[in-house]
C-alpha cells in the first residue's frame, strides 16, 4: 500500500531532490528526513537517463516510508530524445509502477499554452484520461501551472478551480510575487482559496518578496512548503530549508483554537 501524499496532515513539508543519481537521491532524502521532511517531491529530469529504470526508480521511492511526488516539467530535461509531453507522460507511468504515491502534471500537458494553462477541449480530456489512468493505478494526481506573473485573488481562484474540475487530487499554482502590495494579494488570495476550493491546494509565490509567503502560506491554508535539504550551486535558492521550515512550523504558535473559531460562528 503506497502512502497518500494528498492526505498527509497539514501543512506538511516536502523536501524537493534534485540529484542525478539513484544513491546521491537516496542519501539526500535521508538527510532531509531526519532534518523534518514528511515527503519528496521528485525531480525525474535531474535524474540522468541510464537510471531512469523501474529497479532504480524504485530504489528511490522505496528507501522511505514517505510520500513521494514525481515531476518532470518540459524545457529543461537533460534527457537526450525526451521532447514531448507524451515521453513525460509515461516516466510518470514507470514512477507509479515503481510505487510513487502521485504524479504532478503540468495544466498545459499535450498544449503548452500560456501560464501553463491549456483551455483546448482535445488536450484536457487527454488530461482527464490521464488522471483516470493514474488512479487505475493506485496514485495520486496534483495538477500544477507556473504563471511567472503576478496573479491577483480573482485570477487564481479561477486558474485553480480550472485544474480542480479535471479530476485532480490536489492543485497548485506557482505566481510571480515583485512587491509588498503584491505579497499582501498573495495573503488574501491564500485565504479565498481555503474557503472556495473543493480539493487541497497548493499556492506558492516566486520571487524575493515572495519568501515569506512559503512560511505564512501553508499557516493560511496552502497544503505545504517545498524546501531543499541544502543549498547548491545549482539548486533553488528561494525554497527554505527543510531544517528551517520544520523549525517555524513546530514553534511558531499560528493555529486557532476551537473555542475560538466557534465564537467566531456565533
Amino acid at each position: 500500500m503506497r502512502p497518500s501524499f494528498v492526505n498527509l496532515t497539514k501543512p506538511f513539508i516536502a523536501a524537493v531532490i534534485t540529484e542525478s543519481d539513484p544513491d546521491s537521491f537516496i542519501a539526500t532524502m535521508r538527510n532531509a528526513e531526519y532534518d523534518g521532511a514528511d515527503a519528496f517531491d521528485i525531480h525525474l529530469r535531474s535524474l540522468e537517463r541510464q537510471y531512469h529504470t523501474i529497479n532504480d526508480l524504485t530504489r528511490i521511492i522505496q528507501c522511505t516510508d514517505k510520500p513521494t511526488l514525481m515531476i518532470n516539467y518540459r524545457g529543461d530535461s537533460k534527457w537526450e530524445g525526451q521532447r514531448t509531453d507524451e515521453e513525460r507522460v509515461e516516466s510518470h507511468l514507470l514512477a507509479v509502477r515503481a510505487g510513487a504515491s502521485a504524479c504532478d502534471i503540468m495544466g498545459d500537458m499535450f498544449d503548452p499554452s500560456p501560464m501553463e494553462l491549456t483551455r483546448k477541449p482535445q488536450a484536457i480530456d487527454r488530461q482527464k484520461k490521464l488522471i483516470d489512468k493514474i488512479h487505475s493505478q493506485g496514485a495520486e494526481v496534483i495538477m500544477s501551472s507556473h504563471t511567472w506573473v503576478a496573479m491577483t485573488t480573482e485570477q487564481v481562484l479561477e486558474h485553480l478551480k480550472e485544474l480542480e474540475s479535471r479530476g485532480a487530487d490536489m492543485v497548485k499554482v506557482a505566481a510571480a510575487v515583485n512587491s509588498e502590495e503584491e505579497l499582501l494579494e498573495a495573503f488574501r488570495t491564500t485565504v479565498a482559496l481555503k474557503r472556495e476550493m473543493k480539493v487541497p491546494f497548493i499556492h506558492i509565490c516566486m520571487g524575493q518578496h515572495g519568501k515569506l509567503h512559503r512560511f505564512v502560506g501553508p499557516m493560511l491554508g496552502s497544503s505545504l512548503i517545498f524546501c531543499v535539504q541544502q543549498y547548491t550551486p545549482k539548486g533553488h535558492k528561494e525554497q527554505p530549508l527543510v531544517r528551517a521550515a520544520r523549525a517555524v512550523l513546530d514553534n511558531l504558535d499560528w493555529r486557532v483554537a476551537r473555542s475560538a473559531l466557534q465564537e467566531g460562528k456565533s
